[in-house]
């Protein structure tokens, strides 16, 4: 399967332990960001806290989750947001897209 690279501190990310963060004000949705869930104890600490939007990386993950995210933002801008640092969403979507290519492959594949 593919990997979730963290945003923050650039190590891998397992399914469980990722979060996709971002900015939203009034009319904005800023700072996208992949990276892991905040950890006590010493673990990670990668999460953003001038974000005040996420969704789990497993939920993002399934197709059910990825669509309702591009659901949303698709809500959003209908609604007149703007959309600031596009690049850094793209990048969440391009980690995203090669995840669920990789699992479409993976139930399409000729069992021999």
């Amino acid at each position: 399967m593919s990997i979730f690279i963290c945003d923050v501190c650039g190590g891998e990310i397992a399914l469980h332990e990722g979060i996709l963060t971002w900015s939203r004000t009034n009319d904005t949705l800023s700072n996208f960001k992949l990276t892991h869930k905040n950890e006590a104890g010493g673990g990670y600490v990668c999460r953003p806290e001038e974000n005040n939007r996420f969704q789990d990386l497993y939920t993002l993950a399934l197709l059910s989750g990825y669509l309702a995210f591009t659901k949303y933002l698709l809500e959003r801008w209908e609604n007149g947001f703007i959309l600031k640092d596009a690049e850094m969403l793209e990048k969440v979507m391009q980690q995203l897209n090669m995840h669920m290519h990789e699992k479409l492959l993976l139930l399409t594949e000729d069992e021999d």
